[in-house]
């Protein structure tokens, strides 16, 4: 393999400058014969640098930028990508515990795979502290964890993952998403695939573990903003897009916008059934989902069905602020597989039921 090729800039942007996290990613273990620098890119001016993170700056073994203003976390790391020149970038969030042998696993991968466009690493989560948590665990955590469960793929969460700088090549992460992230590291990652025709290879072996958001405490507001970011995927990517069935969150906004008409022709009383039975059926179907998993806890499939609404709530935040109205109920499809309008699972299957089952009682009480 030749020498150039055997380098990797590391590119962490951060808030905080926690040293607990910091120190142990700057300390990784470095396979012979490979050369590595870390670009810590802070997105707040008035951070308080830790004397040994100025000190290791001052060493010259990291480079340690501050934005002079807020700038989000697309373009902290777009500035740490132009800052560097290695072959390879490696993106890490700046709160993950990494694997002790994680360069080692890159590299080798990189060296058993020298013609990739770039490699996606295995996200996880410590084991779940209560039913929040085990909530996010069983519904909302598998995109983190894709390269256990594919060999190759459109895209990871940059928390972390590693990306050829010749296959980026212009491409960088769009300012246009919200600066407190959701959507980018879609976004990012698809268009290099789309651009190369070919996906990224994952390496479950290259692992970093993510601490509990908000100490697993409940926080909705996460995934709103979440969801706030992925609504630009829609019409960023409009072509990969295709209908689905309403979700709780649409179908309250189109049985509110429809009530001048349901309410007269139906009642009050079968417009309030319908408007009750959207979430508990969500509940329903978490319950079933928690429940096939082994979990037969009541307060997990709440909090599961509240965090799926929390995000598709943001999803149409965004469609509302851009006015993008045709892309209600569309959802993307970030992968090369082909789209179909209106795909049926069996947990889709199930709700219709329950929902043809009331509708049909109702017609013949």
């Amino acid at each position: 393999m030749n020498i150039s090729s055997k380098k990797i800039d590391i590119v962490i942007p951060s808030f905080r400058l926690n040293e607990s996290y910091l120190l142990p990613l700057l300390s990784l273990h470095q396979p012979a014969n490979w050369q590595f620098h870390y670009f810590i890119i802070v997105d707040n001016p008035v951070v308080q640098v830790p004397p040994i993170i100025e000190e290791i700056a001052r060493n010259g073994e990291i480079t340690l930028h501050i934005n002079e203003k807020n700038l989000g976390a697309s373009e902290s790391r777009n500035k740490g990508i132009s800052m560097g020149s290695a072959e390879w970038i490696l993106f890490l969030d700046d709160d993950v515990v990494a694997n002790a042998d994680l360069l080692h696993q890159y590299a080798q991968a990189i060296e058993s795979y020298p013609n990739e466009i770039g490699f996606i690493g295995l996200t996880d989560f410590p084991e779940p502290v209560n039913a929040y948590t085990t909530g996010l665990e069983i519904g909302h955590l598998s995109h983190f964890r894709i390269a256990q469960r594919k060999e190759k793929f459109t895209w990871g969460v940059t928390a972390n993952m590693l990306y050829r700088r010749s296959s980026l090549g212009e491409l960088r992460f769009s300012t246009l998403f919200p600066k407190s992230g959701g959507g980018e590291d879609i976004d990012l990652p698809l268009r290099v695939c789309l651009q190369h025709n070919r996906e990224f290879r994952c390496i479950e072996e290259a692992k970093v573990t993510h601490p509990w958001w908000n100490q697993g405490k409940t926080d909705y507001e996460r995934f709103v903003r979440y969801g706030m970011g992925s609504g630009y995927l829609l019409f960023f990517h409009r072509h990969r897009t295709h209908f689905d069935f309403a979700n709780p969150v649409e179908s309250l906004i189109l049985l509110t916008l429809f009530s001048p008409i349901l309410i007269p022709a139906f009642g009050w009383p079968t417009w309030l059934l319908y408007i009750v039975s959207v979430p508990l059926f969500e509940w329903v179907i978490s319950f079933l989902k928690v429940s096939s998993k082994g979990f037969k806890s009541p307060l997990t499939a709440y909090y599961m069905a509240m965090v799926k609404s929390s995000f598709e709530f943001g999803v149409v935040l965004t469609l509302i602020k851009e006015k993008k109205f045709s892309y209600f109920m569309k959802r993307i499809n970030p992968t090369f597989s082909r789209s179909q309008h209106f795909r049926l699972n069996k947990w889709k299957i199930i709700k219709l039921s329950l929902y043809l089952v009331m509708t049909l009682y109702l017609i013949i009480r």
